[in-house]
């Protein structure tokens, strides 16, 4: 067994009795769009801005990127699959942006969207947000890899998990 898919399934375990834990895999906290809102009591109860700018992501936010990140290229991987195209030179794709050299601060997937505003100072180290980032998108495709029926499609996920996993590691070294 890897090592992804040991650490995947001891967090899965912990998650069993902590849920929090497995939140960069698949978090269940409501999202946060470019305002935060609650609801005061002398508001009549709706929706009350706190912010009316957008608010720069922080770790939060990142990690929530990155699992609607990892989200969204594993959906192309498995549709890219159903209508017969090539699952691995997708992946590979997304593993080369993620795992080489970054083309903004952080490694990104150069087809989807930035985490945070282009051309913005970033609030969090690149040197401390590159190795998590790659590290919980590693975790979260390698829930895929275990996730899926279909066997080529779940060895090019954990290929995908394997890989991450490995540059987390020279990341954070």
């Amino acid at each position: 067994m890897s090592l992804v898919r040991q650490s995947a399934t001891l967090l899965y375990l912990l998650g069993r009795l902590h849920p929090e834990a497995i939140d960069g895999i698949t978090p269940h906290l409501p999202v946060l769009g470019p305002t935060r809102h609650v609801h005061l009591a002398n508001s009549g109860g709706g929706p009350v801005t706190l912010n009316p700018q957008p608010i720069p992501p922080g770790a939060a936010e990142l990690r929530l990127a990155v699992s609607g990140t990892v989200n969204a290229v594993a959906n192309a991987a498995i549709t890219a699959r159903l209508s017969g195209g090539n699952v691995r030179n997708i992946l590979t794709e997304v593993g080369d942006d993620w795992c080489g050299t970054p083309h903004g601060r952080i490694p990104w997937p150069k087809h989807w969207p930035l985490p945070w505003p282009p051309g913005e100072p970033y609030p969090i180290d690149p040197v401390y947000a590159t190795p998590a980032v790659q590290a919980q998108a590693a975790l979260a495709f390698q829930a895929y890899a275990g996730g899926v029926a279909d066997e080529e499609l779940g060895s090019a996920f954990g290929d995908l998990a394997e890989r991450l996993a490995d540059a987390a590691l020279r990341s954070a070294g």
